[in-house]
């Protein structure tokens, strides 16, 4: 199938504007994704004219405009994914102080669908739409522990697996035979393997058939929680993907606590 690159730069562009706190020039836009500055100016105005762009009148740059914000408040209210993971989310983060999040698996990667911080001191910046990896995360480990030895080598690839951290697992046969235990005990931690000084606990969520359809973690600093322990974390983090899965239809059988 052939690709339009004019739909990939504008796709990039609306990328780009999504991470940032204060609108950009043209200029600047073309410069960061590396695009002729008459190729960005053509692919603004039309994206202003649909408005998905919208320009600032005074210093004439651009920032997200309401058509943009709308395609995702639209999931947002649509998705009974996203709907049914919200409220566990929020109280994940409002009653226990723990970071917590939604991903799903697209394109042999982790995407976070939904990122809630909580109100305590460290904040953990993975928001919407943010990749990363799925065997350094507590809940891509979750996600790939639902697939079987071959779906795992298929997904984590022929590459050498990232390292973002010291203590990431990047051995392919040592991290297959870890999530013989996180099939066992229902949940997946990630020991400071993505981030330094963070420990992260997932679980996966099932649909109305009983598919994984997408992976919950939380995340917390020990050292500044130090209250809070792996085991506390996992019996939060089952019990709120088990209330998803239950939303979505999961037969009880499937469920990380069945019955």
């Amino acid at each position: 199938m052939t690709k339009s690159l004019s739909l990939e730069k504008g796709l990039s562009i609306l990328e780009l504007m999504d991470g940032q706190d204060q609108p950009l020039g043209v200029r600047e836009i073309a410069r960061r994704l590396e695009l002729a500055p008459a190729v960005t100016q053509r692919l603004i105005a039309t994206l202003a004219d649909h408005n998905f762009l919208s320009q600032d009148p005074e210093s004439r740059k651009y920032r997200l405009g309401y058509r943009a914000l709308s395609l995702g408040a639209s999931m947002l209210s649509d998705d009974a994914l996203v709907a049914g993971a919200m409220p566990e989310l929020r109280r994940l983060a409002d009653s226990h102080s723990l970071n917590s999040y939604l991903g799903i698996i697209q394109h042999d990667s982790l995407v976070y669908v939904l990122a809630v911080q909580s109100s305590g001191p460290v904040a953990i910046r993975s928001s919407p739409g943010t990749v990363s990896h799925l065997h350094s995360t507590a809940m891509g480990k979750a996600l790939l522990a639902a697939h079987d030895d071959t779906a795992v080598r298929a997904l984590l690839g022929d590459l050498p697996l990232a390292a973002p951290t010291p203590r990431t697992m990047t051995d392919v046969e040592a991290l297959i035979e870890d999530l013989a235990t996180v099939r066992r005990t229902g949940f997946a931690t990630s020991i400071e393997e993505n981030l330094p000084g963070i420990h992260g606990v997932g679980a996966v969520v099932r649909d109305v058939t009983g598919k994984p359809v997408a992976g919950m973690s939380v995340a917390y600093s020990p050292q500044i929680s130090p209250h809070q322990t792996i085991e506390a974390a996992a019996r939060l983090v089952t019990e709120a993907a088990d209330n998803v899965s239950r939303r979505l239809g999961c037969p009880p059988g499937k469920l990380i606590h069945a019955g």
